[in-house]
């Protein structure tokens, strides 16, 4: 599935008009039990407070867009979750000797550019693109993992 800057326009939209209130936050999550689980396990206790929120404002972006792109929804299990993120840190490792930029846009295509456009865009300060925000390197490898995992969960179907 392709996803481009007006439906990530779109998604933010729909949350800035909602002031992404706990309550948009849930109308999002409860539908999806299994990846409410998945944020919520300690796997992500490594993460600093801003980096699990980084995570989970990329997770709901991205699930609000599936909301919005798709008819049918498959349920998503605890298995699929696990499947594709081990196949996407295989792939991360595969292709250790490039910067993590590459890393993200080879791994989401170029037909999801833009996704991974905004994916990077919250690891750098929005003044000086060149300038990173305190999200450490692994921190960014388990946010984009992570983002890349429940985007294959729904887009492989």
């Amino acid at each position: 599935m392709k996803i481009n800057y007006t439906d990530i326009e779109n998604a933010l939209e729909y949350f800035e008009n909602k002031q992404f209130s706990d309550k948009s936050e849930n109308e999002i999550l409860k539908k999806f039990p299994q990846v409410m689980s998945y944020l919520t396990s300690n796997q992500f206790s490594v993460l600093s407070d801003e980096e699990y929120m980084i995570l989970s404002f990329y997770i709901l972006i991205l699930l609000k867009i599936f909301i919005d792109k798709k008819v049918y929804l498959p349920e998503i299990t605890g298995e699929l979750i696990e499947l594709n993120e081990t196949k996407n840190w295989e792939k991360l490792e595969n292709i250790s000797n490039i910067p993590f930029e590459e890393k993200v846009y080879r791994l989401f295509k170029e037909e999801n550019k833009d996704f991974a456009d905004f994916i990077l865009s919250g690891f750098y300060d929005e003044e000086d693109e060149k300038a990173e925000v305190e999200i450490s390197l692994p921190a960014q490898e388990i946010i984009f993992i992570t983002v890349k995992t429940i985007f294959d969960c729904f887009s492989n179907y």
